[in-house]
């Protein structure tokens, strides 16, 4: 059985074909990129910074003391 294409000639441009899908993703990633760096900057701390505080620490200035552990049975 032959090929629809054979004996005939099929041209290709490989200049044009694609480019305008590999720029528009090329600029989406680039995008994403610079809002995830924008989002990093605004929302990173240090972990030696002093202004910083872990989830559910106790603040520095609150008179609170944390609770006693329960004795353990033996």
């Amino acid at each position: 059985m032959a090929s629809p294409t054979e004996g005939r000639h099929v041209p290709i441009n490989p200049t044009k074909e694609g480019w305008p899908y590999a720029i528009f993703t090329t600029v989406v990633a680039i995008a994403l990129w610079f809002g995830a760096w924008g989002i990093h900057k605004a929302t990173y701390r240090n972990p030696t910074d002093p202004m910083f505080h872990a989830k559910g620490s106790i603040p520095q200035t609150s008179t609170v003391k944390p609770a006693t552990a329960a004795p353990a049975e033996h």
